[in-house]
């Protein structure tokens, strides 16, 4: 029996093997289409895509992620000529709105667009200011982008081109000429929501047919008692029995393991495309370098949704500057006020390594055009050793042994043991440079004499041996 339940365990891993790559087979076949074709595939509009995987609540995890990353990445507003009391007064402004941004570029990547509408306040001193960003995705059917990078409205009173100088901010997703609303990411996303949202009928089915327990009695006379006790025990209860009757529990080998890896599935499908990793609770297994890899992808991730949301920003500053310069309080700049984010110093693990080479040999050092142009240090950031650099004493003995003539500091008894060790290490460090394998290094050493000078070492040696000894004798 034990070999019979051990080769249906194999059989069921095998058919949920199966299962499992068969559906990702599917959902690879939608991936290789493009945005609008896989709508006119799926019958969809794109309000009702939007609508449906926006709902979702891996989704919505996806962009609970996004939002931090990019509301907590650094900025700054920066620009030539520029007045600091204003300066500060746009960066407040564009610091209250930032969140109505993000939502903004969340809903251009995924519906290939998006609009918002500036609402602007008149302040005491007449400076304009951005009151409010309201999004327009629900009702984003409304708003059609024009080749030509324009966008009109189809209203009740027909179509009219709005304004996207200083009322509408239009952000599109990757646009073309072809396709100017913009590369719809809910398109992609919408195959592998639609498998988790029908998850729920298959945990149905499966509660349905296996989570019912079954129970066998066995009796030595069939009596309608012995039905009602069975029936009993299920709802709950005791029975008593007697020595040759047994009630039995069949146990059935189904987990509904394959439910959770369809669901495991479908969230490493959207999690893959929102967040360019896979989150690491969602991972069976792995190794450390390819998670690395999948977190620089994920930065790769970032930075792209870094980039829509500093166009976003970017178009909101000149608007504040084009109303306050036509209507309000001019803001004073030359050639334009500009929004980008922090770029992060990262470590180059390589060139550090090259340049503590450099550094221990001790003849030359880094400058501060070095630490700014290549480095990337801001000046202020960093101050410059002035002690001179020493030799570091881990240098290979090539180096150290190599130098001819007398350092500096060097006592003559110091100066006669180098005369007389240094050709012989640079014997030895010649023959190890020629050998070709540890065999052949070995035969050069037996080969080589280095007997010389010997004789001026032993009575150096013997010499001090004398006097260490002739002052313990005075002593």
């Amino acid at each position: 029996m034990f070999w019979q339940k051990k080769k249906q365990a194999k059989a069921f891993k095998q058919e949920l093997k199966t299962l499992v790559a068969d559906t990702a087979y599917a959902l690879d076949a939608f991936s290789a289409e493009s945005s609008d074709e896989l709508l006119d595939r799926l019958q969809l509009s794109r309000a009702e895509a939007y609508s449906a995987v926006s709902s979702d609540d891996e989704v919505e995890s996806c962009k609970e992620d996004l939002r931090t990353a990019m509301t907590a990445s650094g900025w700054r507003l920066y620009g030539e000529g520029t007045d600091d009391a204003q300066t500060d007064r746009i960066y407040r402004c564009i610091r209250r709105h930032l969140g109505a941004f993000v939502e903004l570029v969340l809903t251009a990547r995924l519906n290939g667009y998006a609009v918002g509408r500036y609402v602007w306040k008149v302040e005491e001193d007449g400076f304009i200011t951005l009151d409010k960003v309201r999004d327009r995705r629900d009702e984003l059917e409304k708003y059609v982008p024009q080749r030509d990078g324009g966008l009109k409205y189809r209203g009740e009173n027909g179509e009219e081109l709005v304004d996207t100088n200083v009322l509408h901010l239009f952000l599109a997703n990757k646009p073309t000429a072809k396709n100017p609303a913009g590369e719809m990411t809910v398109a992609r996303l919408y195959p592998a929501v639609a498998l988790r949202k029908q998850g729920i009928q298959y945990a149905y089915q499966f509660i349905k047919r296996y989570g019912q327990p079954y129970l066998v009695g066995r009796y030595a006379n069939a009596l309608d008692d012995n039905v009602k006790t069975v029936y009993g025990l299920i709802n709950g209860g005791a029975a008593t029995l007697s020595s040759e009757d047994s009630i039995e529990m069949l146990t059935n080998p189904a987990t509904g393991s394959a439910f959770g890896e369809i669901e495991k599935l479908a969230n490493a499908r959207i999690q893959k495309l929102l967040l360019g990793k896979v989150k690491t609770s969602e991972l069976n297994s792995g190794s450390r370098s390819a998670q690395q890899i999948e977190e620089n992808a994920r930065q790769d991730r970032i930075e792209a949704y870094l980039t829509l949301l500093s166009l976003a920003v970017q178009h909101a500053v000149d608007a504040l500057l084009m109303v306050n310069a036509q209507w309000g309080v001019p803001v004073k700049h030359q050639g334009g006020l500009w929004f980008e984010f922090n770029e992060e110093i990262k470590v180059d693990k390589a060139r550090a390594e090259r340049d503590k080479i450099y550094a221990d040999i001790g003849q030359l050092r880094f400058t501060e055009e070095y630490y700014e142009k290549v480095l990337g240090f801001e000046p202020e950031h960093y101050e410059l050793a002035q002690n001179p650099q020493r030799p570091s004493e881990n240098r290979a003995l090539s180096a150290r042994f190599s130098d001819t003539g007398v350092s500096d500091g060097l006592s003559a008894a110091e100066a006669a043991d180098r005369a007389i060790m240094q050709p012989k290490v640079a014997a030895i460090l010649s023959a190890l440079a020629e050998a070709d394998g540890y065999a052949a290094f070995q035969t050069a050493l037996n080969q080589m004499d280095l007997s010389e000078n010997d004789l001026l070492l032993v009575d150096k040696l013997v010499g001090e041996s004398v006097r260490a000894f002739a002052e313990g004798q005075n002593e």
